[in-house]
């Protein structure tokens, strides 16, 4: 096993992921989700790399029955975040959910909001291997009915489905081409990202242990240059949702 840690973005990198990308139409599959399922009751969840704790404010604010935490290895965001009583910051890497937390502590919710393709090493193999085994983290974390929330980016290939995912990887997390691909407008360059294509999530869910009891597709990106589409043979993009559940023993 690599005990290399997650690379992390440079400060500047940092700052520029101070937004919120949960809009109106993702939040309310966020509304349905909570509403449909407790409906007034109280629930506990876990923002997984929530960074400036919008979305976290957004869900205390909208349900005062809710409790949250967000864990987020970059302390630059962490300081955006407003003071709340029912609100827990905790500057840690998601390797680290498996100690940081009593046995007993379980999440109703746990959101990956745009984080998983973050969880980024040296090699493809070992990057993989974090996302997977955050979903385990994750899991492991999941109360008897809880669920996990799951919003990513989603690239498939033209003819190679996973091609892509290694294009981009090696591309933006090479030192060498940082320069290069920062000029490109990759805002993760030298660091790495990993974008996934659509069967790439459901195995790695699958994988961990997880099942898909929803998935929601949104509308494909129409705005990628034709020549980028062809040098990183790019198909349909497009961000998803995955709602997933625990598999029963």
């Amino acid at each position: 096993m690599n005990n290399e840690e997650i690379r992390q973005l440079n400060n500047q990198q940092l700052q520029e992921f101070d937004q919120e990308y949960v809009g109106d139409l993702e939040w309310k599959t966020i509304q349905t989700l909570i509403e449909h399922n407790f409906n007034g009751q109280r629930f506990s969840f876990l923002d997984i790399g929530g960074g400036n704790g919008i979305f976290t404010d957004r869900i205390l604010q909208k349900y005062p029955e809710s409790v949250g935490t967000i864990i987020d290895n970059a302390n630059v965001l962490l300081e955006l975040n407003k003071p709340h009583i029912r609100k827990t910051l905790l500057l840690a890497s998601v390797e680290e959910l498996n100690n940081i937390f009593q046995e007993q502590t379980k999440f109703d919710l746990i959101f990956f909001n745009w984080s998983l393709h973050h969880f980024v090493k040296s090699s493809y193999s070992e990057t993989r291997r974090i996302q997977y085994e955050a979903l385990i983290y994750a899991r492991n974390l999941l109360s008897e009915n809880g669920y996990i929330s799951i919003f990513e980016n989603i690239y498939d290939g033209i003819v190679f489905t996973k091609l892509p995912s290694y294009l981009i990887f090696y591309l933006t997390s090479s030192k060498i081409l940082a320069s290069t691909m920062k000029k490109m407008g990759a805002n993760t360059a030298g660091c790495g990202v990993c974008f996934l294509s659509k069967a790439q999530w459901e195995d790695t869910i699958t994988n961990a242990g997880l099942i898909v009891s929803q998935y929601t597709d949104y509308e494909k990106w129409k705005d990628i240059n034709i020549m980028r589409r062809i040098f990183l043979h790019i198909g349909p993009v497009r961000h998803g949702h995955f709602l997933l559940t625990k598999k029963e023993n």
